[in-house]
């Protein structure tokens, strides 16, 4: 209940059934207009109103009770709250260097020529040796994470609504009563205001919710997909003379053998010693241990929002506002 005032300058008079009925339900804000009278209500009136012979009249003439009220409704706002949640995903990278080894196979020709003895001594051989290396490559590898996001103050939206409740204003009113040999009419003298009193249920709207404000992003761990590696960067091949395989000399001079060429006799001369190196047969990219770099966070794809519960606020009474006509009672019967 909400006490209000009467709106200024409402007044009930006359009607054509009750032609001796005048009440203003503000006097009482105004002193009683400096009369000490709020209005008049005829006996006649009165005995219409409620059976009264005359007899009955004079004798609950002190008896009676005046009220007045008028069909009114009240505005009210309710504020709340509504929690979110937000699921989101991220999309990251990885880089990421890894060792490799190479071990690859190689044909190579040795010749070997001196002039030994006045005569022109030249070997030939084929061979094959194993070569290897050894580099590093570099890689990337993308992935995807999700995470959740919820609030309490931040991650959630506040609103109101708006709605009304219908009930009635009254004023309970004293009297006087008008003595001419005998009473025939009542003084309304002053009003006391009971204020609104609602006579049925709120009517509400929907809410009017702001955006949601949300709070930092709770993530998982990356899902990350294989890495994409670039070609290796090489070291120099390397091998060992001595694991070379060689197939038996051949010669088309008269020497035996080709180490006599080579020997420090003193009589060889122009010695000539030369390996070419042939193709090289590359075998299989041996991967080694990897060795991962940082993960850069890409952008992050907001997720629907889902609303949560609203929780109500406290009610926030306005305004009384008329929304009917006024009435004069008399023991509750009305007389306007």
């Amino acid at each position: 209940m909400v006490a209000v005032a009467a709106t200024a300058g409402v007044a009930i008079a006359a009607s054509p059934a009750h032609a001796s009925v005048t009440f203003d339900p503000t006097c009482s804000l105004t002193a009683s207009n400096g009369t000490g009278r709020c209005g008049f209500v005829g006996k006649g009136d009165v005995q219409a109103a409620l059976g009264y012979n005359n007899t009955q009249m004079q004798k609950n003439a002190g008896n009676l009770k005046f009220t007045w009220s008028q069909p009114s409704s009240q505005a009210l706002t309710q504020s709340a709250t509504q929690a979110g949640s937000q699921d989101g995903t991220q999309q990251g990278t990885q880089s990421a260097t890894q060792a490799v080894s190479q071990t690859s196979t190689q044909t190579v020709t040795e010749e070997v020529s001196c002039f030994q003895d006045n005569n022109v001594q030249h070997f030939w051989r084929a061979g094959q040796r194993t070569l290897d290396r050894t580099g590093t490559r570099t890689g990337t590898a993308t992935g995807t994470r999700t995470g959740t996001r919820s609030g309490s103050r931040s991650g959630s939206r506040s609103g109101s609504r708006s709605g009304s409740v219908s009930g009635t204003v009254g004023y309970t009113i004293d009297y006087d009563a008008r003595v001419k040999n005998q009473i025939d009419g009542f003084f309304l003298t002053n009003d006391t205001n009971n204020g609104f009193v609602a006579g049925g249920s709120p009517v509400w709207g929907d809410y009017a919710f702001g955006s949601y404000a949300f709070g930092a992003y709770t993530f998982g761990a990356y899902s990350f997909g294989d890495y994409t590696w670039a070609d290796p960067q090489w070291s120099d091949y390397t091998w060992n003379d001595a694991d070379t395989t060689w197939s038996d000399w051949s010669t088309d001079s008269d020497a035996k053998n080709p180490a006599e060429c080579l020997s420090n006799n003193p009589g060889n001369d122009q010695v000539s010693d030369t390996i070419t190196p042939g193709d090289i047969v590359a075998g299989d990219v041996v991967p080694g241990a990897v060795t991962e770099g940082g993960v850069v966070d890409g952008a992050i794809t907001d997720g629907a929002i889902t609303d949560g519960t609203v929780t109500p606020g406290a009610v926030q009474y306005g305004a009384v506002t008329p929304s009917g006509a006024a009435h004069l009672y008399v023991n509750g019967v009305p007389l306007s």
